[in-house]
């Protein structure tokens, strides 16, 4: 069982050193705290009033505190992330599931069960323009995951942010799994590449069941000049994934266009028990 509690092994979370050298990072800190001083926030979680300008993931401590951490492998399928029943799997261990259909990416991390307080935050974040938690993700995802991708950061390949069709993106003013996997790349000291693109306007997966998710994505991707993409090894970033549906799809585009590998990683995994 995972335990609700907030990923903060040093410099996860909370912004290193360096963060407040870079160019404008003085500036915006009191622009933060003169814009809390006006229009104080709430917690997303809760709605009390945040203790201060700068609350990680726009949640208290409180809320923080019951995030539950989603399961890693051994404790989790190699492949897809799903948590494995056995009490000490070996390492490397796939589920049946992707024995029998090996997904196109070649492993899902997770940070977070996708479930109270955090889909708050992703709310927010997708439907609140709330942008900048995109960002306060990507802080706390750098410092989860920067383990398990060590393999990858010394390849030093490309991140690559799930795309949205153009007029998604017009309703919405953003691509929040760019809004995440732009400062994700800066920490990980690794080059963003936005040459993934959609051609196919879908129904949104969180309002189809696990058979038409899995239809709901045929042709919907494409790639623009893929060459860059030959013998690349490449990190796909979204904000959620349930059944891994778009993110199979998306990975499976960027192997054809000459991607060597693919790791996906998310901010939140629902749970098993929500994927039917």
């Amino acid at each position: 069982m995972n335990a609700p509690v907030y990923a903060r092994p040093p410099g996860s979370v909370a912004p290193p050193p360096e963060e407040s050298e870079r160019p404008g990072a003085r500036l915006q800190g009191w622009w933060d705290r003169l814009a809390w001083a006006l229009l104080p926030a709430s917690c997303l979680g809760c709605g009390e009033p945040l203790p201060a300008a700068v609350s990680p993931l726009g949640l208290c401590p409180l809320c923080r505190g019951r995030l539950a951490l989603a399961a890693q492998p051994p404790q989790a399928c190699a492949s897809c992330g799903r948590p494995l029943d056995a009490a000490e799997p070996p390492p490397g261990y796939v589920c049946g599931g992707c024995r029998r259909e090996p997904p196109a990416f070649d492993r899902l991390l997770a940070v977070w069960l996708y479930a109270p307080p955090l889909d708050a935050v992703v709310h927010g974040l997708k439907f609140g323009r709330l942008d900048y938690l995109g960002r306060h993700l990507a802080v706390a995802m750098a410092g989860r995951l920067r383990d398990p991708l060590e393999d990858l950061l010394e390849k030093g390949d490309l991140v690559v942010p799930v795309p949205l069709h153009w007029r998604r993106y017009l309703t919405r003013g953003y691509n929040q799994a760019e809004r995440i996997a732009r400062p994700l790349a800066r920490r990980l000291g690794l080059p963003l590449w936005t040459g993934l693109a959609r051609r196919r306007f879908t129904p949104p997966q969180s309002r189809l069941d696990q058979t038409a998710r899995l239809s709901n994505l045929g042709r919907a991707f494409h790639v623009r000049r893929p060459g860059r993409l030959a013998g690349r090894h490449v990190l796909l970033v979204d904000d959620v994934a349930t059944t891994g549906a778009t993110l199979d799809a998306a990975a499976g585009v960027l192997k054809a266009a000459g991607a060597a590998a693919v790791t996906a990683v998310v901010a939140g995994r629902t749970p098993v028990h929500s994927w039917e």
